[in-house]
């Protein structure tokens, strides 16, 4: 465990939280649902509702397990097994590397096409490819680095995951806590 190259990504500045709320629709697990995605430069955290899915930061990760207790696991070269459900697809919404990741996408189109802003956001497009010729269309926030929207086929059919509000907060340390 430990933060992953997402962060690496992500332009917003020190001190603040990019907070967004995520619908899942088609052949995603666990969807259909809304998820809250808070994202910094020192972590990660989704949530459900109130209930706590996943945490990163550069010093612990947590998830909820299946008995519903948080489990708390220090950077210290442990490893631990987590539950299947810990917002994967709202984590994938953290940047570009990320969504390539979830996806295995393999390619992408050339370069990104400035589009119309999304929520509010100046906005670019483009797509992304898998290895059997699955494609996935994204919209990607040109200042911070995630993504707003993604369409695209699974191997189960197809899926969309669409930010349904955007704010960048100042942080909190409560944002980023494992309770």
């Amino acid at each position: 465990m430990g933060t992953d190259s997402s962060s690496a990504e992500l332009s917003v500045p020190p001190g603040r939280t990019v907070v967004a709320e995520i619908a899942s629709t088609g052949a995603i697990a666990y969807a259909p649902r809304t998820l809250r995605l808070l994202l910094s430069q020192s972590g990660l955290a989704v949530r459900e509702f109130d209930r706590l899915l996943w945490l990163e930061t550069d010093r612990l990760s947590a998830f909820t397990g299946a008995d519903g207790q948080v489990m708390v696991v220090r950077h210290e070269g442990e490893t631990t097994l987590v539950p299947r459900d810990t917002g994967t697809e709202a984590r994938a919404l953290a940047s570009l590397g990320a969504l390539r990741a979830w996806l295995d996408a393999r390619s992408q189109s050339d370069s990104p096409v400035p589009t119309a802003p999304y929520l509010g956001r100046p906005s670019d497009s483009l797509t992304l490819h898998t290895q059997d010729g699955r494609s996935t269309t994204i919209t990607r926030d040109r200042e911070t680095g995630i993504i707003l929207a993604a369409r695209g086929r699974s191997l189960q059919g197809t899926f969309e995951l669409r930010m349904t509000s955007v704010e960048i907060t100042q942080s909190t340390p409560e944002q980023f806590a494992p309770i």
